[in-house]
């Protein structure tokens, strides 16, 4: 996984996808990230925010769409 973790505004760690990883993610249908993890997520609608991760059990999946309207994505 190529995602990176950063520190947001309000001095809390989270992931932060690639474009090379979003678009990778985008091949497939109903596909999310999570940022509190860096997990991927199926079964997320493409405008989804705070879906509960699977993987960690935080309200922080957010699907492609919407991730890229938030301008998470970062240059590879």
């Amino acid at each position: 996984m190529q995602s990176v973790q950063y520190k947001t505004k309000t001095g809390v760690m989270q992931y932060r996808p690639t474009l090379d990883e979003g678009e990778e993610l985008s091949d497939y249908d109903n596909m999310g990230f999570c940022l509190a993890c860096g997990a991927e997520a199926s079964g997320v609608e493409p405008d989804a925010r705070r879906y509960t991760c699977e993987s960690c059990n935080a309200a922080k999946v957010f699907g492609l769409e919407e991730l890229a309207l938030m301008g998470l994505f970062r240059m590879a």
